[in-house]
């Protein structure tokens, strides 16, 4: 699962309020180069239950 859109990442660091604000936007691109993944899923515009039930099939 890659992080957000940046916007959106930023927003949930804040509502978090225990995180290090900039640091989603830092790390956005930075924690998945020379990563290949089976799967991804977007949880800006897609409920919980569907990116599980996505996983789910995969394995």
């Amino acid at each position: 699962m890659r992080a957000p859109r940046a916007g959106v990442a930023a927003g949930r660091e804040i509502a978090r309020g225990d995180r290090v604000r900039g640091m989603a936007a830092v790390q956005a691109d930075l924690v998945h180069q020379g990563v290949v993944y089976d799967v991804e899923v977007d949880t800006t515009h897609t409920e919980s239950i569907v990116c599980a039930t996505t996983i789910a099939a995969r394995l």
